[in-house]
Protein backbone atom coordinates (compact mmCIF):
# COMPACT_ATOMS: atom_id res chain seq x y z
CA UNK A 1 0.00 0.00 0.00
CA UNK A 2 2.75 2.25 1.17
CA UNK A 3 4.30 1.82 -2.24
CA UNK A 4 1.49 2.53 -4.27
CA UNK A 5 1.25 6.02 -2.37
CA UNK A 6 4.28 6.60 -3.44
CA UNK A 7 4.08 5.72 -6.91
CA UNK A 8 0.79 7.65 -7.09
CA UNK A 9 2.00 10.74 -5.71
CA UNK A 10 4.94 10.67 -7.92
CA UNK A 11 2.75 10.51 -11.03
CA UNK A 12 0.69 13.04 -9.75
CA UNK A 13 3.67 15.37 -9.39
CA UNK A 14 4.44 15.02 -13.07
CA UNK A 15 1.48 15.22 -14.40
CA UNK A 16 0.77 18.85 -12.73
CA UNK A 17 4.63 20.22 -13.35
CA UNK A 18 3.64 18.10 -16.82
CA UNK A 19 0.34 21.06 -17.55
CA UNK A 20 2.25 23.67 -16.09
CA UNK A 21 5.50 23.49 -18.92
CA UNK A 22 2.65 23.07 -21.28
CA UNK A 23 0.94 26.06 -20.24
CA UNK A 24 3.92 27.92 -19.67
CA UNK A 25 5.23 26.39 -23.04
CA UNK A 26 1.85 27.85 -25.10
CA UNK A 27 2.01 31.23 -23.22
CA UNK A 28 5.94 31.68 -24.07
CA UNK A 29 5.42 30.77 -27.36
CA UNK A 30 2.12 33.01 -27.74
CA UNK A 31 4.69 36.13 -26.78
CA UNK A 32 7.73 34.94 -28.94
CA UNK A 33 5.07 34.86 -32.22
CA UNK A 34 4.02 38.78 -31.02
CA UNK A 35 7.61 39.78 -30.46
CA UNK A 36 9.10 38.41 -33.89
CA UNK A 37 6.36 39.72 -35.36
CA UNK A 38 6.56 43.10 -33.64
CA UNK A 39 10.42 42.81 -34.92
CA UNK A 40 9.42 42.33 -37.82
CA UNK A 41 7.56 45.45 -38.65
CA UNK A 42 10.53 47.52 -36.87
CA UNK A 43 13.12 46.04 -39.48
CA UNK A 44 10.18 46.64 -42.52
CA UNK A 45 10.32 50.63 -41.73
CA UNK A 46 14.42 50.28 -41.30
CA UNK A 47 14.18 49.01 -44.76
CA UNK A 48 11.73 51.97 -45.75
CA UNK A 49 14.06 54.36 -44.49
CA UNK A 50 16.94 52.96 -46.17
CA UNK A 51 15.55 52.63 -49.53
CA UNK A 52 14.40 56.14 -49.27
CA UNK A 53 17.92 57.26 -48.58
CA UNK A 54 19.29 55.40 -51.49
CA UNK A 55 16.74 57.08 -53.66
CA UNK A 56 17.61 60.20 -52.35
CA UNK A 57 21.28 59.30 -52.34
CA UNK A 58 21.03 58.24 -56.29
CA UNK A 59 19.15 61.69 -57.30
CA UNK A 60 21.94 63.57 -55.90
CA UNK A 61 25.17 61.64 -57.61
CA UNK A 62 23.22 62.22 -60.90
CA UNK A 63 23.15 65.94 -60.94
CA UNK A 64 26.90 66.02 -59.25
CA UNK A 65 27.88 64.15 -62.01
CA UNK A 66 26.12 66.38 -64.67
CA UNK A 67 27.32 69.58 -62.93
CA UNK A 68 30.40 67.83 -63.31
CA UNK A 69 30.29 67.32 -67.26
CA UNK A 70 29.25 70.31 -67.90
CA UNK A 71 31.98 71.79 -66.05
CA UNK A 72 35.11 69.68 -67.32
CA UNK A 73 33.56 68.29 -70.42
CA UNK A 74 34.98 64.57 -68.80
CA UNK A 75 32.56 61.67 -69.57
CA UNK A 76 33.61 59.55 -66.76
CA UNK A 77 31.33 62.58 -64.93
CA UNK A 78 28.09 60.88 -66.04
CA UNK A 79 28.72 57.66 -64.53
CA UNK A 80 26.85 58.63 -61.81
CA UNK A 81 24.16 59.74 -63.69
CA UNK A 82 24.00 56.89 -65.78
CA UNK A 83 23.91 54.78 -63.00
CA UNK A 84 21.13 56.50 -61.10
CA UNK A 85 18.63 56.06 -64.38
CA UNK A 86 19.08 52.32 -63.76
CA UNK A 87 19.05 52.06 -60.47
CA UNK A 88 15.90 54.32 -59.05
CA UNK A 89 13.73 52.53 -60.60
CA UNK A 90 14.20 49.26 -58.68
CA UNK A 91 14.26 51.50 -55.54
CA UNK A 92 10.75 53.08 -56.20
CA UNK A 93 9.66 49.45 -57.26
CA UNK A 94 11.20 48.63 -53.25
CA UNK A 95 9.33 51.47 -51.95
CA UNK A 96 5.56 50.99 -53.46
CA UNK A 97 6.56 47.03 -52.81
CA UNK A 98 7.32 47.94 -48.70
CA UNK A 99 4.20 50.75 -48.44
CA UNK A 100 1.41 48.58 -49.67
CA UNK A 101 0.15 48.48 -45.90
CA UNK A 102 0.15 52.29 -46.20
CA UNK A 103 -2.28 54.50 -48.67
CA UNK A 104 -0.53 57.75 -47.55
CA UNK A 105 3.04 55.83 -48.42
CA UNK A 106 1.80 54.65 -51.63
CA UNK A 107 0.25 57.93 -53.07
CA UNK A 108 3.68 59.99 -51.75
CA UNK A 109 5.83 57.21 -53.75
CA UNK A 110 4.30 57.97 -57.03
CA UNK A 111 4.97 61.48 -56.84
CA UNK A 112 8.53 60.55 -56.01
CA UNK A 113 8.53 58.41 -58.91
CA UNK A 114 6.81 61.04 -61.07
CA UNK A 115 9.30 63.93 -59.74
CA UNK A 116 12.46 61.35 -60.12
CA UNK A 117 11.31 60.92 -63.67
CA UNK A 118 10.80 64.44 -64.32
CA UNK A 119 14.59 65.38 -62.89
CA UNK A 120 16.15 62.73 -64.61
CA UNK A 121 14.85 63.99 -67.82
CA UNK A 122 15.71 67.47 -66.75
CA UNK A 123 19.28 66.13 -66.11
CA UNK A 124 19.45 63.77 -69.45
CA UNK A 125 18.59 66.98 -71.51
CA UNK A 126 21.09 69.19 -70.43
CA UNK A 127 23.65 66.85 -70.86
CA UNK A 128 22.19 65.59 -74.35
CA UNK A 129 22.06 69.79 -75.49
CA UNK A 130 25.75 69.80 -74.33
CA UNK A 131 27.03 67.31 -76.49
CA UNK A 132 24.93 68.55 -79.35
CA UNK A 133 27.39 71.80 -78.99
CA UNK A 134 24.68 73.94 -77.69
CA UNK A 135 26.03 74.51 -74.40
CA UNK A 136 24.39 77.97 -74.01
CA UNK A 137 20.91 76.36 -74.06
CA UNK A 138 22.28 73.92 -71.61
CA UNK A 139 23.06 76.56 -69.99
CA UNK A 140 20.08 78.34 -70.02
CA UNK A 141 17.84 75.51 -68.75
CA UNK A 142 20.16 74.82 -65.80
CA UNK A 143 19.68 78.70 -64.93
CA UNK A 144 16.19 78.42 -65.49
CA UNK A 145 16.21 76.40 -61.87
CA UNK A 146 14.02 74.14 -63.39
CA UNK A 147 16.20 71.39 -62.12
CA UNK A 148 16.19 73.19 -58.30
CA UNK A 149 12.33 73.01 -58.13
CA UNK A 150 12.16 69.47 -58.97
CA UNK A 151 14.71 68.48 -56.50
CA UNK A 152 12.87 70.57 -53.73
CA UNK A 153 9.77 68.72 -54.48
CA UNK A 154 12.17 65.17 -54.22
CA UNK A 155 13.00 66.24 -50.66
CA UNK A 156 9.92 67.08 -49.95
CA UNK A 157 8.29 63.98 -50.53
CA UNK A 158 11.13 61.96 -48.94
CA UNK A 159 11.05 64.17 -45.79
CA UNK A 160 7.27 63.49 -45.45
CA UNK A 161 7.68 59.44 -46.12
CA UNK A 162 10.66 59.71 -43.41
CA UNK A 163 8.91 61.48 -41.03
CA UNK A 164 6.08 59.20 -41.37
CA UNK A 165 8.07 56.11 -41.16
CA UNK A 166 10.04 57.60 -37.78
CA UNK A 167 6.90 57.93 -36.62
CA UNK A 168 5.70 54.22 -37.23
CA UNK A 169 9.27 52.83 -36.28
CA UNK A 170 9.01 54.86 -32.20
CA UNK A 171 5.19 52.77 -32.28
CA UNK A 172 6.45 49.81 -33.32
CA UNK A 173 9.19 50.12 -31.42
CA UNK A 174 7.33 50.61 -28.02
CA UNK A 175 4.89 47.54 -28.84
CA UNK A 176 8.17 45.52 -29.34
CA UNK A 177 9.86 46.39 -26.26
CA UNK A 178 6.19 46.24 -24.72
CA UNK A 179 6.13 42.50 -25.81
CA UNK A 180 9.44 41.63 -24.84
CA UNK A 181 9.12 42.38 -21.33
CA UNK A 182 6.03 40.52 -21.23
CA UNK A 183 7.90 37.55 -22.57
CA UNK A 184 10.90 37.62 -19.92
CA UNK A 185 8.09 37.93 -17.33
CA UNK A 186 6.51 34.67 -18.48
CA UNK A 187 9.90 32.78 -18.96
CA UNK A 188 10.42 33.79 -15.46
CA UNK A 189 7.07 33.10 -14.17
CA UNK A 190 7.66 29.52 -16.32
CA UNK A 191 11.05 28.61 -14.99
CA UNK A 192 9.83 29.42 -11.32
CA UNK A 193 6.73 27.32 -11.01
CA UNK A 194 8.73 24.71 -12.89
CA UNK A 195 12.22 24.59 -10.02
CA UNK A 196 9.24 24.88 -7.45
CA UNK A 197 7.50 22.09 -8.75
CA UNK A 198 10.69 20.02 -9.66
CA UNK A 199 11.56 20.85 -5.62
CA UNK A 200 8.86 19.58 -4.58
CA UNK A 201 9.28 16.09 -6.77
CA UNK A 202 12.90 16.09 -5.72
CA UNK A 203 12.00 15.70 -2.15
CA UNK A 204 10.13 12.53 -3.15
CA UNK A 205 12.89 10.68 -5.19
CA UNK A 206 15.77 11.78 -3.31
CA UNK A 207 14.77 9.23 -0.90
CA UNK A 208 13.99 6.38 -2.90
CA UNK A 209 17.25 7.47 -4.52
CA UNK A 210 19.28 6.59 -1.74
CA UNK A 211 17.93 3.22 -1.50
CA UNK A 212 18.49 2.34 -5.17
CA UNK A 213 22.53 3.53 -4.78
CA UNK A 214 22.75 0.87 -2.33
CA UNK A 215 21.49 -1.57 -4.46
CA UNK A 216 22.90 -0.42 -8.03
CA UNK A 217 26.42 -0.25 -6.11
CA UNK A 218 26.57 -4.06 -5.52
CA UNK A 219 24.61 -4.72 -8.53
CA UNK A 220 28.06 -2.42 -10.07
CA UNK A 221 30.58 -4.36 -8.67
CA UNK A 222 28.86 -7.66 -10.06
CA UNK A 223 28.55 -6.47 -13.08
CA UNK A 224 32.38 -5.54 -13.44
CA UNK A 225 33.43 -8.49 -12.16
CA UNK A 226 31.31 -10.22 -14.92
CA UNK A 227 32.80 -7.62 -17.69
CA UNK A 228 36.19 -8.09 -16.52
CA UNK A 229 36.42 -11.01 -16.25
CA UNK A 230 35.20 -12.09 -20.07
CA UNK A 231 37.02 -9.10 -21.31
CA UNK A 232 40.67 -11.00 -19.49
CA UNK A 233 39.23 -14.47 -21.68
CA UNK A 234 41.43 -14.99 -24.84
CA UNK A 235 38.69 -16.07 -26.52
CA UNK A 236 35.71 -13.18 -28.38
CA UNK A 237 32.85 -13.04 -26.73
CA UNK A 238 29.44 -11.65 -27.39
CA UNK A 239 26.55 -11.69 -25.53
CA UNK A 240 22.86 -10.72 -26.14
CA UNK A 241 19.13 -10.35 -24.24
CA UNK A 242 16.42 -12.61 -24.77
CA UNK A 243 15.19 -10.98 -28.06
CA UNK A 244 19.57 -11.69 -29.44
CA UNK A 245 20.30 -7.97 -29.12
CA UNK A 246 24.08 -7.39 -28.14
CA UNK A 247 24.87 -6.64 -25.13
CA UNK A 248 28.35 -6.81 -24.80
CA UNK A 249 31.51 -7.50 -26.61
CA UNK A 250 34.95 -7.93 -25.21
CA UNK A 251 38.33 -6.61 -26.86
CA UNK A 252 39.13 -9.71 -28.49
CA UNK A 253 35.13 -9.68 -30.58
CA UNK A 254 35.62 -5.87 -30.76
CA UNK A 255 39.12 -6.66 -33.08
CA UNK A 256 38.13 -9.79 -34.76
CA UNK A 257 34.78 -8.47 -35.83
CA UNK A 258 35.84 -4.94 -36.80
CA UNK A 259 33.77 -2.99 -34.86
CA UNK A 260 33.09 -1.66 -31.09
CA UNK A 261 30.45 -2.11 -28.47
CA UNK A 262 29.43 1.30 -29.22
CA UNK A 263 28.77 0.96 -32.75
CA UNK A 264 27.27 -2.97 -32.20
CA UNK A 265 25.27 -2.33 -28.47
CA UNK A 266 21.41 -2.46 -29.36
CA UNK A 267 21.22 -4.11 -32.35
CA UNK A 268 20.62 -7.55 -33.61
CA UNK A 269 23.37 -10.54 -33.66
CA UNK A 270 22.75 -11.50 -37.33
CA UNK A 271 23.63 -7.73 -38.67
CA UNK A 272 26.90 -7.72 -36.08
CA UNK A 273 27.85 -11.43 -36.56
CA UNK A 274 27.02 -12.23 -40.19
CA UNK A 275 28.78 -15.66 -40.41
CA UNK A 276 28.97 -17.93 -43.91
CA UNK A 277 29.97 -20.95 -45.20
CA UNK A 278 33.99 -21.29 -46.01
CA UNK A 279 33.33 -22.70 -49.47
CA UNK A 280 29.94 -21.60 -50.79
CA UNK A 281 30.19 -18.35 -48.83
CA UNK A 282 26.15 -19.06 -48.36
CA UNK A 283 24.96 -17.61 -45.01
CA UNK A 284 24.80 -19.76 -41.89
CA UNK A 285 21.54 -20.14 -39.24
CA UNK A 286 23.32 -17.92 -36.44
CA UNK A 287 24.03 -20.01 -33.29
CA UNK A 288 22.08 -17.70 -31.06
CA UNK A 289 19.06 -18.12 -33.03
CA UNK A 290 20.17 -21.83 -32.50
CA UNK A 291 19.86 -21.25 -28.75
CA UNK A 292 16.95 -19.31 -28.56
CA UNK A 293 14.83 -22.09 -30.17
CA UNK A 294 16.13 -25.36 -28.59
CA UNK A 295 17.74 -23.66 -25.20
CA UNK A 296 20.80 -25.50 -25.40
CA UNK A 297 24.58 -24.97 -26.06
CA UNK A 298 25.08 -25.01 -29.90
CA UNK A 299 28.17 -25.52 -31.95
CA UNK A 300 28.80 -23.69 -34.75
CA UNK A 301 28.46 -25.48 -38.11
CA UNK A 302 32.20 -26.89 -40.07
CA UNK A 303 34.06 -24.76 -42.05
CA UNK A 304 32.31 -21.15 -40.88
CA UNK A 305 33.49 -17.96 -41.98
CA UNK A 306 32.84 -14.75 -39.81
CA UNK A 307 32.89 -11.49 -42.20
CA UNK A 308 34.42 -8.38 -40.53
CA UNK A 309 33.36 -4.78 -41.03
CA UNK A 310 35.52 -4.11 -43.76
CA UNK A 311 34.12 -7.05 -45.99
CA UNK A 312 37.39 -9.28 -45.37
CA UNK A 313 36.35 -13.26 -44.29
CA UNK A 314 37.73 -15.05 -40.74
CA UNK A 315 37.83 -18.48 -40.09
CA UNK A 316 36.24 -19.12 -36.58
CA UNK A 317 35.32 -21.92 -34.12
CA UNK A 318 33.45 -22.29 -30.94
CA UNK A 319 29.69 -22.46 -29.55
CA UNK A 320 27.40 -20.55 -28.17
CA UNK A 321 25.31 -20.94 -24.63
CA UNK A 322 22.11 -19.44 -23.04
CA UNK A 323 21.99 -16.85 -19.98
CA UNK A 324 19.33 -18.14 -17.49
CA UNK A 325 17.51 -15.57 -15.04
CA UNK A 326 17.27 -16.96 -11.54
CA UNK A 327 13.74 -18.59 -12.48
CA UNK A 328 15.62 -20.36 -15.10
CA UNK A 329 13.85 -18.37 -18.20
CA UNK A 330 15.71 -17.87 -21.18
CA UNK A 331 17.58 -14.03 -20.50
CA UNK A 332 20.16 -14.32 -23.39
CA UNK A 333 23.25 -16.11 -24.87
CA UNK A 334 26.82 -16.07 -24.75
CA UNK A 335 28.78 -16.54 -28.00
CA UNK A 336 32.17 -17.63 -27.14
CA UNK A 337 34.36 -18.01 -30.90
CA UNK A 338 37.92 -17.80 -32.13
CA UNK A 339 39.64 -17.18 -35.05
CA UNK A 340 40.87 -20.76 -36.60
CA UNK A 341 42.77 -19.21 -39.41
CA UNK A 342 46.08 -20.81 -38.97
CA UNK A 343 44.39 -24.20 -37.73
CA UNK A 344 42.68 -24.05 -41.36
CA UNK A 345 45.78 -23.37 -42.85
CA UNK A 346 47.78 -25.74 -41.23
CA UNK A 347 44.96 -28.63 -42.15
CA UNK A 348 45.30 -27.46 -45.58
CA UNK A 349 48.73 -27.48 -45.79
CA UNK A 350 48.86 -31.26 -44.11
CA UNK A 351 46.27 -32.68 -46.68
CA UNK A 352 48.64 -30.62 -49.61
CA UNK A 353 51.68 -32.31 -48.10
CA UNK A 354 50.29 -35.99 -48.44
CA UNK A 355 48.79 -35.43 -51.71
CA UNK A 356 52.41 -34.49 -52.71
CA UNK A 357 53.60 -37.01 -51.15
CA UNK A 358 51.19 -39.34 -52.53
CA UNK A 359 51.93 -37.95 -56.24
CA UNK A 360 55.56 -37.83 -55.63
CA UNK A 361 55.46 -41.74 -54.90
CA UNK A 362 52.82 -42.57 -57.61
CA UNK A 363 55.33 -40.25 -60.21
CA UNK A 364 58.33 -42.34 -59.12
CA UNK A 365 56.66 -45.56 -59.79
CA UNK A 366 55.41 -44.08 -63.34
CA UNK A 367 58.96 -43.00 -64.06
CA UNK A 368 60.30 -46.14 -63.26
CA UNK A 369 57.66 -48.11 -65.41
CA UNK A 370 58.53 -45.62 -68.56
CA UNK A 371 61.47 -45.32 -68.32
CA UNK A 372 62.44 -48.58 -70.52
CA UNK A 373 59.70 -48.06 -73.58
CA UNK A 374 61.19 -43.88 -73.31
CA UNK A 375 64.66 -45.41 -74.42
CA UNK A 376 63.28 -48.19 -76.88
CA UNK A 377 61.18 -45.48 -78.60
CA UNK A 378 64.61 -43.10 -78.70
CA UNK A 379 66.42 -46.07 -80.51
CA UNK A 380 63.53 -46.45 -82.90
CA UNK A 381 63.89 -42.57 -84.06
CA UNK A 382 67.31 -42.71 -84.36
CA UNK A 383 67.44 -45.79 -86.46
CA UNK A 384 64.60 -43.79 -88.75
CA UNK A 385 66.22 -41.29 -88.94
CA UNK A 386 68.95 -42.76 -89.95
CA UNK A 387 67.29 -44.55 -93.35
CA UNK A 388 68.47 -43.42 -96.40
CA UNK A 389 65.96 -40.84 -98.49
CA UNK A 390 63.83 -40.02 -95.74
CA UNK A 391 62.07 -36.73 -96.65
CA UNK A 392 63.00 -33.52 -95.19
CA UNK A 393 59.46 -32.76 -93.46
CA UNK A 394 59.53 -36.23 -91.99
CA UNK A 395 63.27 -35.73 -90.85
CA UNK A 396 61.98 -32.36 -88.91
CA UNK A 397 59.28 -34.55 -86.88
CA UNK A 398 61.51 -36.84 -86.20
CA UNK A 399 63.73 -34.66 -84.39
CA UNK A 400 61.22 -32.88 -82.70
CA UNK A 401 59.66 -36.24 -81.41
CA UNK A 402 63.35 -37.47 -80.45
CA UNK A 403 63.51 -33.78 -78.64
CA UNK A 404 60.31 -34.23 -76.57
CA UNK A 405 61.13 -38.02 -75.68
CA UNK A 406 64.28 -37.04 -74.75
CA UNK A 407 62.38 -34.21 -72.48
CA UNK A 408 60.46 -36.65 -71.21
CA UNK A 409 63.46 -39.26 -70.39
CA UNK A 410 64.99 -35.64 -68.51
CA UNK A 411 61.70 -35.88 -66.21
CA UNK A 412 61.89 -39.38 -65.62
CA UNK A 413 65.10 -39.36 -64.59
CA UNK A 414 64.81 -36.37 -62.39
CA UNK A 415 62.33 -37.85 -60.72
CA UNK A 416 64.02 -41.00 -60.13
CA UNK A 417 67.07 -39.09 -58.73
CA UNK A 418 69.18 -40.21 -61.73
CA UNK A 419 69.51 -36.84 -63.44
CA UNK A 420 73.15 -36.28 -64.22
CA UNK A 421 72.90 -34.93 -67.64
CA UNK A 422 72.26 -30.99 -67.21
CA UNK A 423 73.86 -30.75 -63.31
CA UNK A 424 75.47 -27.35 -64.50
CA UNK A 425 73.70 -24.52 -66.35
CA UNK A 426 74.54 -23.43 -69.45
CA UNK A 427 73.50 -20.09 -71.77
CA UNK A 428 70.51 -20.45 -73.17
CA UNK A 429 69.04 -18.43 -76.76
CA UNK A 430 65.82 -17.69 -75.51
CA UNK A 431 64.17 -17.01 -79.35
CA UNK A 432 64.61 -20.58 -80.43
CA UNK A 433 63.63 -22.26 -77.06
CA UNK A 434 60.19 -20.31 -78.04
CA UNK A 435 60.05 -21.28 -81.29
CA UNK A 436 60.72 -25.12 -80.66
CA UNK A 437 57.76 -25.09 -78.08
CA UNK A 438 55.78 -23.22 -80.53
CA UNK A 439 56.30 -25.99 -83.03
CA UNK A 440 55.58 -28.63 -81.11
CA UNK A 441 52.29 -27.27 -80.26
CA UNK A 442 51.73 -26.33 -84.04
CA UNK A 443 48.68 -29.19 -84.78
CA UNK A 444 47.02 -28.77 -81.46
CA UNK A 445 46.92 -24.56 -82.58
CA UNK A 446 46.18 -25.74 -86.06
CA UNK A 447 43.13 -27.49 -85.35
CA UNK A 448 41.49 -24.81 -83.29
CA UNK A 449 42.72 -22.18 -86.27
CA UNK A 450 44.50 -20.31 -83.55
CA UNK A 451 46.96 -17.58 -85.03
CA UNK A 452 49.88 -16.81 -82.81
CA UNK A 453 51.72 -13.63 -83.32
CA UNK A 454 55.07 -13.10 -82.66
CA UNK A 455 56.78 -9.78 -80.92
CA UNK A 456 60.43 -11.20 -80.68
CA UNK A 457 62.98 -8.76 -79.75
CA UNK A 458 66.65 -8.95 -79.55
CA UNK A 459 67.80 -10.30 -76.15
CA UNK A 460 71.20 -11.50 -75.12
CA UNK A 461 71.30 -15.38 -73.83
CA UNK A 462 70.45 -16.26 -70.08
CA UNK A 463 71.94 -19.01 -67.55
CA UNK A 464 69.91 -21.60 -67.07
CA UNK A 465 68.90 -25.36 -67.59
CA UNK A 466 67.31 -25.31 -71.61
CA UNK A 467 64.64 -28.40 -70.90
CA UNK A 468 63.42 -26.88 -67.21
CA UNK A 469 62.95 -23.59 -69.15
CA UNK A 470 61.27 -25.71 -71.95
CA UNK A 471 59.01 -27.26 -70.09
CA UNK A 472 58.10 -24.14 -68.27
CA UNK A 473 56.83 -22.42 -71.42
CA UNK A 474 55.51 -25.33 -73.07
CA UNK A 475 52.72 -25.05 -69.91
CA UNK A 476 52.05 -21.35 -70.58
CA UNK A 477 51.29 -21.81 -74.17
CA UNK A 478 49.55 -25.33 -73.93
CA UNK A 479 47.38 -23.54 -71.62
CA UNK A 480 46.86 -20.57 -73.69
CA UNK A 481 46.03 -23.24 -76.22
CA UNK A 482 42.97 -24.45 -74.17
CA UNK A 483 42.06 -21.06 -73.02
CA UNK A 484 41.56 -19.79 -76.40
CA UNK A 485 38.28 -19.76 -78.42
CA UNK A 486 37.75 -21.20 -81.81
CA UNK A 487 39.90 -18.65 -83.88
CA UNK A 488 41.54 -17.31 -81.69
CA UNK A 489 44.98 -15.78 -81.01
CA UNK A 490 47.17 -16.14 -78.66
CA UNK A 491 50.36 -13.18 -78.66
CA UNK A 492 54.45 -14.61 -77.58
CA UNK A 493 56.90 -11.57 -76.74
CA UNK A 494 60.24 -11.40 -75.76
CA UNK A 495 61.82 -8.54 -74.77
CA UNK A 496 64.64 -7.30 -72.34
CA UNK A 497 63.99 -4.88 -69.53
CA UNK A 498 65.70 -3.23 -66.99
CA UNK A 499 64.81 -3.60 -62.91
CA UNK A 500 66.48 -2.98 -60.21
CA UNK A 501 69.88 -2.44 -61.69
CA UNK A 502 69.54 -5.67 -63.28
CA UNK A 503 68.78 -6.97 -67.15
CA UNK A 504 65.41 -9.05 -67.06
CA UNK A 505 64.24 -11.34 -70.40
CA UNK A 506 60.89 -11.27 -70.38
CA UNK A 507 58.27 -13.89 -72.00
CA UNK A 508 54.94 -13.14 -71.99
CA UNK A 509 52.14 -15.14 -73.30
CA UNK A 510 48.73 -13.98 -73.68
CA UNK A 511 45.39 -15.39 -74.52
CA UNK A 512 42.06 -14.14 -75.53
CA UNK A 513 40.24 -16.28 -74.05
CA UNK A 514 37.46 -16.47 -71.11
CA UNK A 515 39.83 -15.31 -68.83
CA UNK A 516 40.57 -16.00 -64.72
CA UNK A 517 37.92 -15.52 -62.12
CA UNK A 518 39.80 -12.68 -59.46
CA UNK A 519 38.73 -15.47 -57.02
CA UNK A 520 41.09 -18.15 -58.53
CA UNK A 521 44.24 -15.96 -59.43
CA UNK A 522 45.77 -16.11 -55.97
CA UNK A 523 45.57 -19.65 -56.18
CA UNK A 524 46.37 -21.08 -59.41
CA UNK A 525 49.80 -21.84 -58.73
CA UNK A 526 48.93 -23.98 -56.02
CA UNK A 527 49.44 -27.64 -56.51
CA UNK A 528 46.30 -29.43 -57.20
CA UNK A 529 44.66 -26.53 -57.96
CA UNK A 530 42.85 -26.67 -61.77
CA UNK A 531 39.76 -24.67 -63.35
CA UNK A 532 39.93 -27.54 -66.03
CA UNK A 533 37.90 -30.43 -64.58
CA UNK A 534 38.51 -32.89 -66.90
CA UNK A 535 41.99 -32.34 -68.06
CA UNK A 536 43.81 -30.70 -65.78
CA UNK A 537 45.99 -32.39 -63.17
CA UNK A 538 46.33 -28.78 -60.93
CA UNK A 539 50.23 -29.34 -61.31
CA UNK A 540 51.68 -27.52 -64.66
CA UNK A 541 51.65 -23.94 -63.50
CA UNK A 542 52.92 -25.01 -59.78
CA UNK A 543 55.86 -27.00 -61.76
CA UNK A 544 55.86 -23.89 -64.15
CA UNK A 545 56.75 -21.73 -61.23
CA UNK A 546 58.89 -23.72 -59.25
CA UNK A 547 61.27 -23.71 -62.42
CA UNK A 548 61.12 -19.58 -62.58
CA UNK A 549 62.03 -19.64 -58.88
CA UNK A 550 64.58 -21.78 -59.00
CA UNK A 551 66.33 -19.87 -62.13
CA UNK A 552 66.03 -16.40 -60.06
CA UNK A 553 63.10 -15.50 -61.80
CA UNK A 554 59.34 -14.39 -61.35
CA UNK A 555 56.13 -15.27 -62.96
CA UNK A 556 53.25 -12.97 -63.28
CA UNK A 557 49.48 -13.13 -63.83
CA UNK A 558 46.50 -10.77 -65.01
CA UNK A 559 43.21 -11.55 -66.47
CA UNK A 560 40.54 -9.75 -67.11
CA UNK A 561 36.65 -11.25 -68.30
CA UNK A 562 35.02 -8.10 -68.69
CA UNK A 563 32.89 -7.79 -72.33
CA UNK A 564 35.88 -4.97 -73.36
CA UNK A 565 39.16 -6.90 -73.20
CA UNK A 566 39.15 -10.96 -72.11
CA UNK A 567 41.47 -13.19 -71.54
CA UNK A 568 44.79 -14.04 -69.62
CA UNK A 569 48.73 -12.48 -69.47
CA UNK A 570 51.12 -14.79 -68.51
CA UNK A 571 54.77 -12.94 -68.03
CA UNK A 572 58.16 -14.74 -66.92
CA UNK A 573 61.43 -12.39 -65.71
CA UNK A 574 63.99 -14.24 -66.44
CA UNK A 575 67.66 -12.88 -65.44
CA UNK A 576 70.46 -12.68 -68.24
CA UNK A 577 73.17 -13.29 -65.88
CA UNK A 578 71.69 -14.81 -63.10
CA UNK A 579 72.39 -18.79 -62.24
CA UNK A 580 69.60 -21.52 -61.23
CA UNK A 581 68.97 -21.18 -57.29
CA UNK A 582 68.21 -24.96 -56.83
CA UNK A 583 69.11 -27.92 -59.03
CA UNK A 584 67.02 -30.66 -58.60
CA UNK A 585 69.29 -33.91 -58.93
Amino acid sequence: MQTIHKRFSVVTGFVLLVILLLASTWVIRRQLGLQAENEDWVVHTQQVMLELTQTESLIKDAETGQRGFLYTENPQYLLPYDAAREQVGPHLDDLARLTQDSPQQQARVQQLRTLTEQKLNELGQTIALYQAGKPQDARALVLSNQGLYLMRGIRRVTEEMQTHETELEAARSSKYQKSLRVTVACLYLGTFAAVLGLGLLAFHILREIRLRERQSKVLAEREEWFRTTLTSLGDAVIATDGQGRVTFLNRIAEEMMGTTLAEAEHQMIESVFPIFNESTLQPVENPVKKVMECGRVVGLANHTVLRRRDGTYVAIEDSAAPLRDAKGDLAGVVLVFRDATYERRAQELMRKTEKLNAAARLSATVAHEINNPLEAIGNLIYLTKSIDGIPPAAAEHLALAEQEVERISHITRQTLGFYRESKSPHEIEIEPLVESVLRIYDNKLASKNITVQREFGVCPPLTGLAGELTQAVANLVSNAADAAPEGGTIIVRINCTEQANRSLIQVTVEDDGHGIAPEHQEKIFEPFFTTKADVGTGLGLWVTKEIVDRHGGTIHVSSKQDSGKRGTVFRISLPVAGTVNTLVQ
